[in-house]
Order: C-alpha cells, then sequence, then structure tokens
C-alpha cells in the first residue's frame, strides 16, 4: 500500500511525526492548552489500494466550550463519491493529550503537538492537520 500526500500545497513530511520530533521543518512542540486546539483542523491523506485510489478528509472542530466534532470523507476513485461520517464529541485537555467522548459512546485520548512550534500545524495522534479557522 502506497501513501501519497494530500495537496494543501504546502509539503509536508509523509506518515506520523513523533512529538518532540523532526518533520525537516522543524521540531514539535508548543503550547499544549485547550485554547490552542479551538478552531478547524483538516488533514487529507491520499491512498492507492490494488485497483483504486482513495482520498481520506478528516476535519476536527473544537469548540472553546469543550464541544467537538469530527467528520471523515472517504472518496474512492473507483466508487466515484464521496462517504461521509460525522461524529459529535466533547474533549477535555491535560498536558500534551486531548480526551474525545463521542455522542453515543465510545472515548479515545490522543498525544497532540504543534509541528515546528506552528500553531497551525496541529499533529493529533501522530498525524498532522492544518489549520482552516481559528
Amino acid at each position: 500500500m502506497a501513501v501519497l500526500a494530500a495537496c494543501s500545497g504546502d509539503p509536508k513530511g509523509v506518515g506520523p511525526l513523533e512529538p518532540g520530533g523532526d518533520d525537516d521543518q522543524g521540531s514539535g512542540g508548543g503550547n499544549t492548552s485547550a485554547a490552542a486546539l479551538v478552531g478547524t483542523w483538516r488533514n487529507v491523506t491520499v491512498i492507492e489500494v490494488p485497483g483504486d485510489i482513495q482520498t481520506w478528509t478528516t476535519t476536527w472542530r473544537f469548540d472553546g466550550d469543550g464541544v467537538c466534532r469530527q467528520s471523515v470523507e472517504t472518496e474512492s476513485l473507483a466508487e466515484g463519491f464521496p462517504r461521509v461520517t460525522e461524529r459529535a464529541c466533547q474533549f477535555t485537555v491535560a498536558s500534551d493529550e486531548v480526551t474525545i467522548g463521542f455522542v453515543g459512546g465510545g472515548t479515545v485520548t490522543f498525544d497532540f503537538f504543534f509541528a515546528g512550534f506552528d500553531p497551525d500545524r496541529l499533529v493529533l495522534d501522530g498525524f498532522e492537520y492544518d489549520r482552516l479557522v481559528a
């Protein structure tokens, strides 16, 4: 399986980044408070699978009141149309971890930091997201 970087116009390293690691554009770190997460964040990943190319667009919205929403759009070149899943959630931050509780059940805890100390480059669970809206 090949993973291709998606197009936001800015070159990015491919694959998960390690906290404090180097992604050729500076080391990780920065403000890991709940306020720093507030905004809308997007990651686009293009994956080649046998007989198909898929684009996975994951968007997180974190609000200042602890409410969040995850949207995952998966589009298969073979199918030719997108499939979208949206999940409402709530979040809390402790140090460099965010705990997300989904409405209807399920809780996950992700490490997070800001790549290159850039407040617009969130690394959540090892995947880099670009800030869309503050």
